[in-house]
C-alpha cells in the first residue's frame, strides 16, 4: 500500500529506457506503490497499472499534445448554428456545440454510445466514439459562473477576461495564463494571489502596479525586477528585500529617484529597451537560488508554493505528488497538467476535484473514470465522452453496476494484451495538429519531424499576414502619442509578421500604466515570456559557494548564472 514514504528520494529504484527518446529514467519503489494504489478494481480484482514506458518529459509532451489553448477558430455551433469561437477547427469531423447547447437538454450523450466489440482494439472503438460525440466549443464557464469570458480556455469564476488560459477567479485580464485570483493584468504568466495592474511579468505573487517582474512578491510600483521581495519604487533591480527608491540596485533619495525615473522615458519602447539592456547586465551578477521554492518541504522543481514532498513545476498547495505541472492542490497524484485538487489521479489533464481518475481529460468532479474525456460530475466510467452526472458507462452506453464491472474486466484484459492499458492516449490520436498545441511551446518540432512521427500538422492556422493598416515603423513609440483610433488599426508583429490588434480595455491599461503599445503579437509575446523561465528539467551541480552538490533548474553550462544552494543563497541575500 502507498505510504508517506519520501516520494522523491526513495532508496530503491529501477532504471528504464524511454521507448520514445531512449533516455534512461528511474522508477522507485514508492512509484510502484502509487501505481498499485490507483489501479482500477473490478469485481474485487485489481488490474495493476504497469510502470510507464515513457520518461517524464515524453509523458508531459504526450499530454500537452492534447491541449490546444491558444489557437482559436471562428465556426458555427453544430446544434443552434450560432457563430462561435472554438479551439476546434471547422473541418474537424466531430460535432462542436456552443457552451449553452452543450450544457442544454436538447441532446443526449448516451445516444451516441457504441457497444464494445471484443474483436476490435479498444482505442480504435474509442476513436469511433470520439468522431461522433459533440465537443464543447471552449472549456470555460462563460455565462454560468464567469461573465464576458467567451475568448478564454480553461477559465472559471472570472469576469471580463480575453485570451486568457488556465485561470480562475480573475478579473479584467488579457493575454494571461495561470494568473489566478488577480485582476487588471496583461501579458502575464503565473502572476497570482491578489496581483493587480501588472504587465509582462512571470511567476510572481501579490504585485501591484508593476511591470517586467520575475520571481517576485509583495512589490508595488516596480519595473524590471528579479527576485524582489517586499520592495516599492525599485527600477531594474534584483535580489533585494524590503527596499525603496533603488535603481540598478543602488539607493537614491526620493527626489533623485523621481528625477532618474523620468530620464529613463519608460513611456516609450525605446526607453524600455534601453533600460532592459542595463537590467540584463545587472542580473547576470545576481545570485540565484537553485530552485524557486517557497514554503515547501522536501520538494524538487521550480515555482512551487506551499507544497510538501512534490516534484513539479508552477504548482501550489500540493502534497505527495510527482511530475505535476501548472496545478493547484493535487494530493497523491502523478503526471497532472493544469489540474485543481485532484486526489489519487494519474496521467490526466484538468481533472479538477477528481478522485481515482486515470488517463482522462477535463473530467471535473468525477471519480473512478478511466480513458474518458469531458465527463463531469460522473463516476465509474470507461472510454466515455461528454457525459454529465452518469455512472457505470462504457463507450457512452449505460450498464448496471454488475454489467459494468464484468465488461470493464474484459476490456482491461484485452487492452493488456493489446499493450495499451496503462498508457495515456497516443499523440497520433489527438484531434489537434501538433503546432496547435501546448506541446509545440515546450517541445518545438518541425513539420517534417512531426509528420515523420505520424502526428498531425495543421497547415491553415487562423492568422493573416500583410493585412496591416499601420506598419511597424509607423507605430507610435510613446504611449502619449497613441490615440483611441489605434483600436481600429491592424498591426503587424515585428517578429513573425502576423497581424494583431489592440482592444479598448488593453489600450486603457497601457494608458493607465503609461506603457507603450507592444510591437509583437500575443503569440510572440508569450514565447518571449516562456524563454525567461528555466526549463522544466533538473540537473546535479555543485553550489558555487560551498561546493555541495544540489539539484537545480539552472543548467551547469560554462559562463552561466551564479547559483547557490538554499542555505548559501539565504546567507547571501539576507
Amino acid at each position: 500500500m502507498l505510504s508517506t514514504n519520501d516520494l522523491l528520494k526513495a532508496p530503491c529504484f529501477a532504471r528504464h529506457i524511454c521507448k520514445n527518446c531512449e533516455q534512461q529514467f528511474k522508477i522507485t519503489d514508492a512509484d510502484l506503490a502509487f501505481y498499485e494504489k490507483v489501479s482500477p478494481q473490478f469485481n474485487g480484482k485489481k488490474y495493476l497499472i504497469a510502470p510507464p514506458t515513457l520518461c517524464p518529459e515524453c509523458r508531459r509532451q504526450r499530454k500537452l499534445a492534447w491541449r490546444n489553448e491558444r489557437i482559436l477558430y471562428q465556426r458555427s455551433c453544430d446544434l443552434c448554428s450560432k457563430k462561435i469561437v472554438s479551439v476546434h477547427a471547422p473541418d474537424h469531423p466531430y460535432p462542436v456545440y456552443c457552451n449553452a447547447c452543450w450544457w442544454g437538454d436538447k441532446w443526449n450523450p448516451l445516444s451516441f454510445g457504441i457497444t464494445y466489440d471484443a474483436s476490435r482494439p479498444f482505442f480504435e472503438q474509442y476513436l469511433d466514439l470520439f468522431s461522433r460525440v459533440p465537443q464543447r466549443a471552449m472549456v470555460n464557464d462563460d455565462g454560468v459562473m464567469s461573465e464576458n469570458c467567451a475568448y478564454t480556455f480553461d477559465v472559471a469564476f472570472s469576469k471580463n477576461c480575453y485570451l486568457c488560459f488556465g485561470m480562475w477567479k480573475a478579473q479584467d485580464c488579457y493575454y494571461c495564463r495561470i494568473c489566478d485570483q488577480s485582476k487588471f493584468c496583461v501579458d502575464c504568466e503565473g502572476v497570482k494571489l491578489g496581483s493587480e495592474l501588472v504587465y509582462e511579468s512571470v511567476d510572481s505573487q501579490r504585485l501591484y502596479r508593476s511591470a517586467f517582474m520575475q520571481n517576485s512578491e509583495n512589490c508595488s510600483d516596480c519595473f524590471f525586477g528579479f527576485d524582489l521581495k517586499g520592495c516599492t519604487d525599485c527600477i531594474a533591480c534584483g535580489g533585494l528585500r524590503q527596499k525603496r527608491f533603488y535603481i540598478l540596485n543602488k539607493p537614491y533619495s526620493e527626489e533623485e529617484y523621481r528625477k532618474r525615473l523620468a530620464e529613463f522615458r519608460l513611456t516609450s519602447r525605446s526607453g524600455l529597451k534601453s533600460l532592459q539592456s542595463q537590467f540584463d547586465i545587472l542580473i547576470r551578477s545576481i545570485t540565484r537560488k537553485n530552485m524557486n521554492l517557497q514554503n515547501c518541504e522536501e520538494c524538487l522543481g521550480d515555482h512551487l508554493f506551499n507544497c510538501r514532498k512534490v516534484l513539479g513545476y508552477v504548482t501550489t498547495n500540493a502534497e505527495y505528488s510527482k511530475w505535476i505541472d501548472r496545478s493547484d492542490g493535487p494530493i497523491w497524484s502523478y503526471d497532472q497538467i493544469q489540474s485543481g485538487s485532484p486526489q489519487l489521479c494519474y496521467e490526466c489533464i484538468t481533472v479538477d476535484n477528481g478522485y481515482m481518475n486515470c488517463f482522462c481529460l477535463y473530467c471535473n468532479q468525477s471519480h473512478y473514470a478511466i480513458y474518458s474525456d469531458n465527463c463531469l460530475h460522473s463516476e465509474n466510467l470507461l472510454g466515455c465522452i461528454s457525459l454529465r452526472r452518469k455512472k457505470y458507462c462504457i463507450l457512452n452506453v449505460q450498464y448496471t453496476k454488475e454489467e459494468y464491472e464484468k465488461l470493464a474486466e474484459l476490456i482491461v484484459e484485452n487492452m493488456k494484451r493489446e499493450g495499451t492499458f496503462g498508457e495515456f492516449f497516443p499523440i497520433s490520436f489527438s484531434p489537434y495538429g501538433y503546432n496547435e498545441t501546448n506541446a509545440a511551446e515546450s517541445f518545438p518540432l518541425s513539420e517534417e519531424e512531426v509528420k515523420r512521427r505520424g502526428w498531425k500538422w495543421r497547415q491553415d492556422l487562423p492568422y493573416t499576414i500583410g493585412k496591416e493598416t499601420l506598419t511597424s515603423s509607423a507605430l507610435p513609440d510613446n504611449i502619449q502619442d497613441v490615440s483611441d483610433s489605434i483600436i481600429h488599426e491592424i498591426l503587424a508583429c515585428t517578429g513573425c509578421k502576423r497581424n494583431y490588434t489592440i482592444i479598448q480595455k488593453e489600450l486603457d491599461f497601457y494608458h493607465n500604466l503609461n506603457l507603450p503599445i507592444p510591437e509583437y503579437c500575443p503569440n510572440c509575446r508569450n514565447q518571449h515570456r516562456l524563454k525567461r523561465r528555466n526549463p522544466q528539467q533538473l540537473w546535479k551541480r555543485p553550489c558555487m559557494k560551498c561546493n555541495k552538490e544540489m539539484d537545480t533548474t539552472y543548467s551547469p553550462r560554462p559562463g552561466g548564472e551564479i547559483v547557490y544552494c538554499e542555505k548559501c543563497y539565504l546567507k547571501a541575500i539576507y
